[in-house]
């Protein structure tokens, strides 16, 4: 009976075995996206200009995004909906007029 114990903890430890996000980053579903908030691919950084919208009956999630360098280069982005999306999300404080 110990054993059976000690196996099942030992796979627990295996499962988890999940990288962190990187420092300053969050970890969350393409649904949660929102306008400003910041992504690194292979090609730089990007900002998303528009808000998610739904494909292929919800099972991916397209949205508008940019350059942080250039802002004239815009293009589409696609991710799967059960994917999490690393991002960087600016919380700065509305300002007054």
């Amino acid at each position: 009976m110990k054993r059976k114990a000690a196996k099942r903890h030992a796979r627990r430890g295996i499962a988890r075995a999940a990288q962190p996000p990187p420092t300053g980053a969050i970890s969350i579903l393409p649904m949660e996206i929102q306008i400003g908030d910041r992504f690194t691919d292979e090609e730089g950084a990007w900002e998303v200009v528009s808000h998610p919208a739904t494909l292929h009956g919800a099972k991916s999630l397209r949205a508008r995004v940019r350059r942080v360098e250039q802002p004239a280069t815009e293009r589409d982005v696609t991710w799967p909906a059960h994917v999490r999306v690393d991002i960087r999300r600016d919380h700065r404080p509305a300002e007054d007029p």
